[in-house]
């Protein structure tokens, strides 16, 4: 297990470097409590996330800049990653973190109305 969270916090911080957008944020309707984050090609899958990690997936949506993926670390047995917003840098904690080709499973959308922003899907 700790080779590969290792193996998973390298990969991730080569991909934070790049500074990636943010294409699109949901929550899986059947558990209503794990996020999916696209970066373009790939997809964060965090959770369960409680109430508060919740609305602050909504409030990065509702930011009205480009979000951006910023750093991601452990803090205990978390995993914490920022997203930078136009207002302030939002940071979600999630006791499991994984990054995959956002091919599988039902995509992660932008909305219609600005693709470069992120959607969040209700439960």
């Amino acid at each position: 297990m700790a080779g590969y969270e290792r193996d998973l916090l390298a990969a991730l911080a080569a991909l934070c470097a790049q500074h990636p957008v943010v294409t699109g944020i949901e929550v899986d309707p059947v558990t209503g409590c794990t996020g999916n984050i696209g970066l373009g090609y790939q997809r964060l899958v965090l959770g369960p996330l409680g109430p508060v990690g919740l609305a602050l997936l909504a409030q990065a949506r509702c930011d009205g800049g480009i979000l951006r993926l910023d750093a991601v670390g452990r803090y205990g047995p978390f995993w914490w990653l920022r997203l930078s917003m136009a207002v302030q840098p939002v940071t979600l904690l999630s006791y499991t973190l994984r990054l995959s080709p956002n091919g599988g499973g039902a995509p992660v959308t932008s909305g219609p109305d600005r693709p470069e922003r992120t959607t969040l899907a209700h439960a």
